[in-house]
């Protein structure tokens, strides 16, 4: 387990707590303390938990293009922490990534990443992966694309066809200046 993936599942405990006690907090006094008290902890650690170094300060990173602060954004979308609000945090970070260059090497990476969560359960970002894939493709990204949507179970497909779509303006855009 890396840190994205520890840290995702210690927050995850502290939500579950919360969420627990929340259901009881009406019972009594005590209850209703408990329940605040696990709220506090959850909102308390949740900057340092959501993303190493704090999120907050990774997006001030992100914001003036600082290189670091790319790389571990890659490393943040490929280890794909699952925790209360990830899929939003996702979805700023590829907005930040696809406004600075990325080295050849992490847009392969990046590639990757896409077409692994092509092939998983859709996600609430699934269009900040589209926006970004304009940036990163190339033949054999698309040509994947392709074999995943004509090939695969239909959530794969639908999120592959949904990439391919933000890959369409491009292409055509290329074709019509050929």
């Amino acid at each position: 387990m890396n840190v994205f993936e520890s840290s995702a599942a210690e927050l995850e405990k502290l939500n579950q707590r919360v969420l627990d006690l929340s259901r009881r907090r009406k019972q009594s006094p005590e209850a209703t303390a408990a329940w605040r008290e696990a709220a506090q902890t959850f909102h308390a650690n949740y900057d340092r938990l959501a993303f190493p170094g704090g999120l907050a300060r990774e997006f001030e990173r992100l914001k003036k293009g600082d290189q670091e602060a790319i790389e571990l954004a890659v490393q943040y979308l490929e280890a794909n922490p699952w925790y209360f609000r990830s899929g939003y945090h996702k979805a700023e970070i590829l907005k930040f990534l696809k406004r600075y260059p990325l080295t050849q090497e992490q847009c392969a990476r990046l590639r990757k990443v896409i077409l692994d969560r092509v092939r998983e359960r859709p996600v609430r970002e699934m269009g900040a992966y589209g926006r970004l894939a304009l940036r990163i493709t190339n033949e054999q990204f698309e040509a994947e694309l392709l074999a995943i949507k004509e090939k695969s179970t239909h959530h794969a497909a639908r999120s592959a066809s949904w990439i391919l779509e933000y890959l369409r303006p491009a292409k055509a855009a290329s074709k019509s200046s050929d």
